[in-house]
């Protein structure tokens, strides 16, 4: 049985006080094991959040397909070509699955990075799926977190399995997800539902399955 892999897409508009460009942030897990996750400033300035997360997932996009192409030329095949990718934001989401937009003269300025997602999508590459901020496990990648809630992302990605002396104490409760038990709480019910969720059937997922055998 093939693995599929999963990937969360996040941005920060206008992060840098300076240059007033934004930070990409992404990472990837495959058979729930994060092996890849990558933050940088983006290249360019954004004049909004939507085109921000939207730069995100098109170099996200792009990596995927590079390391497809990479697997098929090393004879690597227990893996699905389709990715799910988590997206909060919603614009960024109509934006890439609206045919509409491929011909609106007001998304000329990304019409390249457009075309590029929106193929990717009819090709059946990648699957957007929309998730709340609350949701979004690249969260930490783009922004500055408390503690308790970088601990907890991190236990929830499977970064952190083992005991750890001190007052911090992980409980493992299957190969899925481990519960962390703090005296400030660092995975709150509503983290633990939103981790459910993600894993669920029941999200909003935008694919295009159209003329395509897995």
């Amino acid at each position: 049985m093939k693995k599929e892999i999963i990937a969360y897409s996040d941005a920060d508009w206008g992060n840098c006080s300076v240059t007033q460009r934004s930070v990409t942030g992404y990472l990837k897990t495959f058979h729930g094991c994060l092996f890849l996750w990558k933050t940088r400033k983006q290249q360019t300035v954004s004049l909004s959040t939507a085109k921000a997360e939207y730069k995100s997932l098109c170099n996200l996009t792009s990596g995927h397909l590079w390391l497809c192409q990479w697997c098929q030329e090393a004879g690597v095949s227990d893996f699905h070509n389709l990715i799910t990718i988590f997206e909060d934001n919603q614009s960024c989401i109509k934006t890439a699955t609206s045919e509409g937009n491929l011909k609106n003269k007001r998304m000329k300025h990304i019409n390249i990075q457009l075309h590029f997602v929106r193929e990717a999508i009819d090709a059946a590459h990648i699957c957007l799926q929309y998730v709340l901020t609350l949701q979004m496990l690249a969260y930490f990648l783009t922004k500055l977190v408390p503690r308790p809630k970088l601990v907890g992302l991190l236990v929830l990605l499977g970064v952190l399995w083992l005991r750890v002396r001190g007052d911090v104490d992980y409980l493992v409760e299957n190969q899925d997800k481990s519960i962390a038990k703090r005296k400030e709480v660092i995975i709150t019910p509503a983290t633990e539902q939103a981790h459910n969720k993600l894993h669920s059937k029941d999200s909003e997922t935008y694919c295009d399955h159209s003329g395509h055998n897995e």
